[in-house]
């Protein structure tokens, strides 16, 4: 798993765990489950479904893909986040 982050602005203090997304060895991207609000419950939701989720930093990231699907309020964001990771990683 490779870890990357965008940079903070210099204006705002965003904790790094907000700011970072990892790419699995599969292509998979990971987006940090509390974009939805609630990382408790993004958690057990991906649990139930049998979803990889990974810990980074002491916070869950879940697939950006499954993520969109299942909480469909960050589907857009989610695909901005895995459009851009593919085209500058992959």
């Amino acid at each position: 798993m490779q870890w990357f982050e965008v940079e903070n602005s210099e204006n705002k203090k965003i904790p790094k765990w907000k700011r970072s997304v990892g790419l699995s060895e599969e292509g998979v991207v990971f987006v940090p489950a509390a974009m939805t609000g609630n990382e408790s419950e993004v958690f057990l939701c991906a649990g139930y479904d049998g979803t990889t989720v990974v810990q980074y930093l002491n916070h869950v990231y879940v697939p950006a893909g499954w993520l969109a699907a299942e909480f469909p309020k960050t589907a857009e964001i989610c695909e901005i986040i895995n459009k851009k990771v593919r085209e500058t990683f992959l």
